[in-house]
């Protein structure tokens, strides 16, 4: 077997430009090297995905990448490719890898302490491990002896569980998985793939989709809201669109950019952001963003115009907004692995002003970002000059202090939020707080 290669160069570049007139709604940093494409990315930020491994002759390799450790080269089960298609927040990593040269792809579990595992097949050559929960539980394809492929769920116990097809079909397959272990992927009835989900009570369910072109799911959140592709277009030429699906409420078709033919969503988190790609009125291909209020945004908008990076998928996001990106360079060379993360804004008010000397002021500071606000708890420092007025903690957003000692005079107070492991800190712009006598 060959051994992993473990980079020992952390590599963070951050992308994002000053540029006072840029509405920016996200920093960019580089993860990885070597032509490297990012399949996935946990709650603390680390990414998963596959690279070019400085080999000879080159090979494709899995990887996982931190902000503190940079990128690591997870290797093979013995062979020359492997991929890596999800990440915990225990920095397990699950994806495919081949045993020998030229062999078929195997499903692999890795962890720190144990290496890359094998986790089998169901009786067939080949076999790919799509998402790992925060459990350890595993969803994904196996091949079968007859050569049809059907959805899997492993867990440390059970191991390898052949999830079966829907009535009248031969074929299925997992895409996601959430923190219940409930599954989300397709099944085959006939010729067309239908978007279903699994879950240990009740098996595969049809989710119901009418598209006679078929559907597939694609991603899965802790609410049970699907996302993935439909196509139900008289000719099924390439017309798919990206949709999300509740139990509740069907199917939304999350439609296209203006004047674009197509999307495909593959990714949604806890707050109801889902993530795809699509192409513009010009047919170029970029990376797509469907905020919680329904709107559809090119991601390419929404970062620095000094960052020469075009975005053309968004793999995946997190619940603290961030989200992995294959990019190219603005000529359409290149391959790029993106993190993008939410730009907190603080701003500033006052509950009264102007005010009276002995007066009590409240100063309220509101951070948020496209993602929403930072976790509660998180800390405001609200100052004039350098004087501290009080430290306070973030509730939905939003962080108040209460003071009645300002002197006579016009004061210029300002909010600065921490930050934390995830989100850069964030000042407001300075508030004039003016007290008469």
């Amino acid at each position: 077997m060959k051994p992993a290669i473990s980079l020992a160069v952390s590599i963070v570049i951050v992308l994002t430009l000053a540029h006072p007139a840029a509405a920016q709604s996200y920093s960019v940093a580089n993860v990885s090297t070597g032509h490297p494409s990012p399949r996935a990315v946990e709650n603390k930020g680390h990414v998963a995905g596959v690279f070019a491994a400085p080999t000879r002759p080159p090979q494709s390799h899995a990887f996982s990448w931190t902000k503190g450790g940079g990128n690591k080269d997870l290797g093979t089960l013995g062979g020359d490719d492997s991929a890596a298609f999800g990440i915990n927040s225990s920095g397990q990593v699950v994806g495919q890898a081949n045993a020998t040269a030229g062999g078929p792809d195997l499903a692999f579990l890795w962890s720190a302490s144990g290496g890359m595992k094998n986790l089998g097949t169901l009786g067939g050559a080949s076999s790919a491990a799509n998402a790992i929960n925060g459990s350890g539980q595993v969803a994904g394809t196996a091949q079968l002896s007859t050569n049809f492929t059907h959805a899997f769920f492993w867990s440390a116990g059970g191991g390898l569980q052949d999830l079966g097809v829907l009535a009248g079909g031969q074929q299925s397959g997992a895409n996601a998985i959430n923190s219940a272990g409930e599954i989300a992927g397709w099944a085959n009835v006939g010729n067309v793939d239908h978007a279903i989900t699994w879950t240990g009570s009740g098996g595969l369910a049809d989710l119901g989709i009418v598209a006679n072109c078929g559907s597939t799911a694609l991603g899965l959140n802790d609410s049970d809201e699907v996302v993935g592709w439909f196509n139900n277009s008289p000719s099924c030429g390439f017309t798919s669109h990206g949709f999300s699906w509740t139990k509740s409420g069907g199917l939304v078709d999350l439609g296209v950019l203006s004047g674009a033919q197509y999307s495909f969503a593959y990714g949604v988190n806890s707050t109801g952001q889902i993530v795809g790609e699509g192409d513009t009125s010009a047919s170029a291909i970029v990376a797509l963003l469907w905020t919680a209020d329904g709107k559809i945004h090119d991601l390419n908008t929404l970062i620095a115009p000094g960052v020469k990076r075009t975005l053309v998928a968004a793999n995946a996001i997190n619940d603290a907004g961030q989200i992995v990106a294959d990019a190219t360079s603005v000529t359409g060379t290149g391959n790029y692995a993106l993190l993008l993360t939410p730009i907190m804004k603080t701003t500033l008010t006052s509950s009264l002003n102007p005010s009276t000397e002995g007066q009590a002021v409240t100063f309220s500071a509101t951070v948020s970002s496209i993602a929403g606000p930072p976790p509660n708890g998180e800390m405001v420092t609200f100052k004039m000059g350098t004087v501290v007025l009080g430290t306070s903690p973030l509730v939905n957003g939003v962080a108040t202090v209460t003071t009645s000692t300002l002197s006579v005079a016009s004061h210029k107070i300002y909010a600065t939020y921490a930050g934390d492991a995830i989100y850069a800190p964030s000042k407001s712009l300075p508030l004039t707080q003016v007290v008469n006598k």
